[in-house]
């Protein structure tokens, strides 16, 4: 048997030993480094001229110098990027900064290097959903390693984890949002739409009532497939009245309106006294209206907006990481089930003309995906 002080030697040898080695990862680990040869140049989109009609906006693809990530970020080689309708908002809107804009919030992809940092050393070779203010409609983009990037789950194929953010996220705060004001049941307007299909799934599996509002019967019928209970279509006579008698019968004291326009009003005033409406998009041309004064000041009606980040980012630093924590540990488990999306896939050069054609005819639950990669 080795004696006492021998033994506290070699230990300690030992723990220098591995200390070291630990060191010289973690050092590794904080060094910039690449897993494959990276080009000089690279594609992205870019707003050349914004348009309120978005078919008229004037979209290019440029090729510019390769990004280089600075410490704590990453250079992610992208699978795939989804339009979504925040997307195409900004092709409506001439810009404060002056053209051109690079395009996209979100997207999915490889860690193909890294710009030093122990976070950014560990996501090489990754594959992770990463967002951002722009510049993913591209075949490379830079992100923060800690504020921008989620790890995808194995399994999951790098280019579905596209809308890992924006769509699953909505939909997790808005359900949130309902249960903080005490109720679990409300009124959900566009409800046929890729984050519409993912509500109904959420809502089933939180026991959360929701009462979809859509605009056609074959909507309808999409919505009944996937176990919505409750649908109302406006399409049809008399659908306000219907709505109000599921209103009274139900008890339901808000909701979530993703058109805005005469929408948001009819939804309020058909609300009890005290109800809320949630307004968190702008499918409609018009600004919302038809709101009566007496429903805010008498009833005590309210009428707010709802945007993700300020959801996300509310309550205090602790409580904002407790969220986002939670929130990406929900996503990440039904990422392939209650919160899978069903793409379109088109290229840089022809996802404006392709994402214009589908909303002209009307898709219904699909959404286009931009495959940076593909020519």
């Amino acid at each position: 048997c080795m004696p006492l002080p021998e033994r506290a030697m070699a230990l300690a040898a030992t723990m220098t030993a591995a200390a070291a080695i630990g060191g010289a990862i973690l050092l590794r680990k904080r060094q910039p480094g690449q897993v494959e040869e990276i080009p000089k140049k690279m594609r992205r989109v870019v707003l050349a001229e914004a348009n309120a009609d978005i078919t008229a906006a004037k979209l290019k693809v440029e090729e510019v110098d390769m990004p280089k990530p600075s410490r704590g970020q990453v250079l992610v080689k992208i699978a795939a990027a989804p339009i979504n309708p925040s997307d195409d908002g900004v092709w409506r809107a001439t810009p404060k900064t002056g053209y051109p804009i690079p395009l996209g919030i979100e997207a999915s992809g490889t860690v193909v290097a890294s710009g030093g940092g122990l976070l950014a050393g560990r996501l090489l070779g990754k594959n992770v959903a990463i967002i951002g203010s722009s510049g993913k409609y591209a075949e490379y983009a830079v992100a923060d390693a800690l504020k921008e990037c989620f790890t995808l789950p194995p399994g999951v194929p790098v280019e579905d984890g596209c809308s890992y953010f924006i769509n699953p996220f909505t939909v997790v705060g808005i359900v949130e949002t309902v249960l903080s004001i005490g109720s679990k049941v409300f009124i959900h307007t566009a409800a046929a739409s890729q984050l519409g299909q993912m509500m109904v799934k959420y809502c089933k599996q939180e026991g959360v009532t929701i009462v979809n509002v859509v605009r056609r019967e074959e909507q309808a019928k999409l919505l009944r497939e996937i176990g919505a209970e409750h649908i109302v279509v406006t399409g049809r006579e008399g659908w306000q009245a219907e709505l109000e008698k599921l209103i009274r019968e139900m008890k339901i004291k808000c909701a979530f309106d993703a058109i805005a326009g005469e929408m948001s009003g009819n939804l309020l005033t058909m609300l009890p006294p005290g109800g809320k409406v949630f307004v968190y998009g702008r499918l409609a041309p018009e600004a919302v209206g038809n709101i009566q004064p007496l429903d805010l000041i008498y009833r005590g009606k309210s009428l707010q907006g709802f945007l993700l980040t300020t959801w996300l980012m509310r309550d205090g630093i602790a409580k904002v990481l407790w969220r986002s924590i939670q929130t990406s540990k929900k996503v990440g488990k039904y990422l392939s089930t209650v919160f899978a999306s069903d793409f379109a896939d088109t290229t840089l050069e022809r996802m404006h003309a392709d994402y214009c054609d589908v909303n002209k005819k009307g898709r219904t639950g699909v959404k286009i995906r931009v495959r940076p990669q593909f020519r």
